[in-house]
This record gives structure tokens, C-alpha cells and sequence, in this order.
């Protein structure tokens, strides 16, 4: 008998992990939804912030490719709720003064800070081996490859 049919085999853990899964990313979207209410913007705007703190300051048509917005309208206003909220600043890019740099403010990290603390997540990591850290982190960036690919083909893009 192949190990997919067993009992507990394969296709039982494979189900697990998927049933794992999704449950934990509704988790996460509930979460991200209760951080950004608290700071009072919307889920694509704490989008934008992870993606600024991640990578640095980025010109507002990167930022939308990157969040995937609009370069219009869509993060124009994200952009305008943020900047509102203190959140974020704009400058002009010295190098060409028709683009726009965005950067997080230092308010951001500090009002996100003790919404997403580190300490949970933290313990979960202490009950792992480092090879087995480097597993989890081998699945997650694949996971998140995917989710990619599959936002990609949802979008037509």
C-alpha cells in the first residue's frame, strides 16, 4: 500500500497542512483588518506600510506595482489616507522631480509596533530546531510564491 493510502499517510498530512493553512491566513486577515482599523486606514493601505518598512522608500508607481494598486487613482488615495493619518511622507525625487518618494514616518512604527508584537510569534519559533526553522522558511517564501502566482491569474496580469 503506498504511504498516500495509509492511514495518517501522506494525503491526511498533506490535508492538515492545507486545512492549516487556511485557516491560519483567515486568522492573519482578520488581524491585519483589526491592526488597520485601529490605525485607522484599510487592509491595502498596512499593505503598503509592510511593503515601505520591508524595502525602504519607493516611488509611488513602485509602491503600486508592488501592492498592486493602481498608479492612479487607487494609490493616490491610499497614499492621501496614509499621508492624513501621519503615516507616511512624500517628497520629490531629487534626481526627477516628476516622481514622488514615498517613505514611512517614524509615527507609523511606533503606533504599529505594540499592534504586532513580537513576542507570539517569537515563542512559536523557540519550539523549532534551526533546520527546521529553515524548512518553515523554505515553505513560507514558496507559499507566498504561489499566492503570488495565483493573485497574478486572478488579476489577468
Amino acid at each position: 500500500m503506498a504511504s498516500d493510502e495509509q492511514p495518517g499517510g501522506r494525503a491526511e498530512l498533506l490535508a492538515a497542512i492545507e486545512n492549516a493553512a487556511r485557516i491560519s491566513a483567515g486568522r492573519g486577515v482578520f488581524f491585519h483588518q483589526a491592526v488597520a482599523n485601529r490605525l485607522g486606514i484599510n487592509t491595502s493601505d498596512l499593505n503598503c506600510l509592510n511593503i515601505l518598512q520591508l524595502s525602504g522608500p519607493l516611488t509611488a508607481g513602485q509602491l503600486a506595482e508592488r501592492a498592486g494598486l493602481t498608479k492612479g487613482g487607487a494609490i493616490t488615495a491610499a497614499l492621501d489616507r496614509m499621508e492624513r493619518a501621519g503615516l507616511v511622507e512624500r517628497e520629490r525625487d531629487p534626481g526627477d522631480r516628476r516622481r514622488t518618494i514615498i517613505r514611512h514616518t517614524q509615527e507609523a512604527l511606533d503606533r504599529i509596533a505594540p499592534l504586532m508584537p513580537a513576542e507570539p510569534w517569537q515563542e512559536v519559533y523557540s519550539h523549532f530546531t534551526d533546520a527546521e526553522l529553515r524548512t518553515i522558511l523554505e515553505y513560507t517564501e514558496r507559499s507566498s510564491e504561489a499566492a503570488r502566482i495565483c493573485v497574478e491569474r486572478l488579476l489577468g496580469t
